[in-house]
């Protein structure tokens, strides 16, 4: 097994079984303290090997006691039907998609405009406005329907008698001017040169919710808000700032994007999320790290993300008990350190030293700052039995004593016997569930 990224370490460090939650324990991003058995970590204590075993156990038994698999079976149902409808409206051949195509030529006319400006340049102004792009759009057996309307919904009419209703309603809707793009091309033909000049304008929202019935009933519910600064004369990814956070609802559970954005003026590419459960805080992951966007205009217009030489931070909490956390730099050179196969040991050590120094990444517990192993990485050696050895580098726990573990070194039934037979019943519930889902 090769090559974890970070957030493996949090699948490492959460899976086991637990006892009966309290609703009135329920809190923040801060520990979810629900048994007199559970370990609370002081500010400077550091656990001991066996200590931090029962921490882990105790974790992993919340989360699995948390996600039973007979609780989200209908969930899982309702979402593998809606799944197999659209897969058969964009797979089959022959769904009739007629009336939505001949909208489209009719929305197309208010977007989009030519004009002749000289003997040998055109102007194209195209103009993508929401408000513009509305209607109702029913998806039936054989064909979808197209109705005007000023809002937009899509309606899905399922074979079995169960009805789909999903409503999107953008808000706070402005122009934004993205810029003037001139092409120039030479026609050897005629020995005459062309020039095309695009201007593009977009209506783009504040915010954007999408509402999910299903038999009229509350299904899912999103919402995505859009965090923007354009320059007067078109977007410039060396000045401005672009981002996106998102809400997402389904049954009790609610997923939220918290942050993904590039800003031009400080360098930063930045992105987290987190999971909660009704009241429960489930976990957070967080990433941050200096880079610059390139445009290249060589014909192909290419964007690229250069220099990641620069500082990056990384966060994840998990039910406020376990924090993976730290610092790191030149992204670029870690992966590929990471990425590598090596012929001898030795070269292999010299990696694992090398990406080692890249980072300070650290594990934690119930918030505190007391550090109670460090994460680095040691050479992995593999024999495939054939006489030919070769060797990558692997993420390691080094704890206070100065014992050092893999994470399947640690994590295994040799230490965690109890832990990983519960996860076992625990997959092997929701294996159950996917089997009758998909019959």
């Amino acid at each position: 097994m090769k090559k974890l990224p970070f957030l493996f370490l949090f699948a490492c460090l959460v899976f086991t079984a637990c006892p009966e939650l309290d609703n009135d324990d329920l809190g923040g991003d801060g520990p979810v303290i629900v048994n007199p058995d559970d370990i609370i970590v002081d500010k400077k204590e550091v656990l001991d090997a066996d200590q931090q075993k029962l921490k882990l156990e105790q974790v992993a038994m919340k989360l699995m006691d948390i996600f039973p698999a007979d609780e989200y079976e209908d969930v899982m149902k309702a979402t593998e039907k809606l799944y197999s409808h659209c897969d058969r409206y964009f797979t089959d051949d022959y769904y009739d998609w007629s009336d939505m195509e001949y909208a489209l030529e009719d929305i197309a006319e208010t977007l989009y405009d030519e004009k002749q400006s000289g003997e040998n340049k055109w102007e194209y102004t195209y103009t993508l406005f929401f408000s513009n792009c509305t209607g109702v759009l029913t998806f039936e057996k054989d064909e979808v329907k197209y109705k005007e309307s000023d809002i937009v919904k899509a309606i899905i009419k399922d074979v079995d008698g169960e009805d789909w209703e999903i409503v999107v309603t953008p808000k706070g809707l402005k122009k934004v001017f993205l810029g003037e793009f001139l092409e120039t091309y030479y026609d050897d033909y005629y020995d005459e040169e062309y020039t095309e000049l695009y201007n593009v304008t977009v209506e783009i929202p504040s915010s954007l919710s999408l509402k999910v019935n299903r038999n009229g009933k509350f299904f899912a519910d999103v919402e995505v808000r859009l965090d923007y600064n354009v320059s007067k004369g078109g977007f410039d990814l060396e000045k401005d700032r672009i981002g996106v956070e998102m809400d997402v609802k389904i049954d009790d559970l609610v997923f939220t994007l918290k942050k993904a954005s590039f800003d031009a003026s400080t360098g930063r590419i930045e992105y987290a999320q987190s999971l909660r459960k009704g009241d429960y805080f489930i976990f957070s992951e967080s990433i941050s790290v200096k880079a610059d966007i390139e445009y290249e205009d060589d014909g192909d217009d290419y964007i690229y993300i250069e220099d990641w030489d620069g500082e990056f931070e990384v966060e994840v909490n998990v039910l406020g008990e376990i924090q993976i956390k730290g610092t790191g730099k030149d992204l670029y050179k870690l992966s590929e350190y990471i990425d590598a196969y090596y012929e001898s040991e030795r070269e292999c050590e010299r990696a694992a030293e090398k990406a080692t120094d890249l980072i300070d990444l650290g594990l934690y517990y119930d918030g505190t700052s007391t550090r109670q192993a460090n994460i680095e990485f040691d050479p992995v050696a593999y024999d495939d039995g054939y006489g030919y050895e070769y060797y990558w580098i692997d993420l390691v726990l080094v704890f206070e004593d100065g014992s050092r573990y893999f994470f399947y070194d640690y994590f295994d039934d040799r230490i965690f016997e109890d832990l990983i037979e519960e996860f076992e019943d625990f997959i092997y519930d929701y294996e159950d569930v996917v089997e009758d889902v998909y019959e």
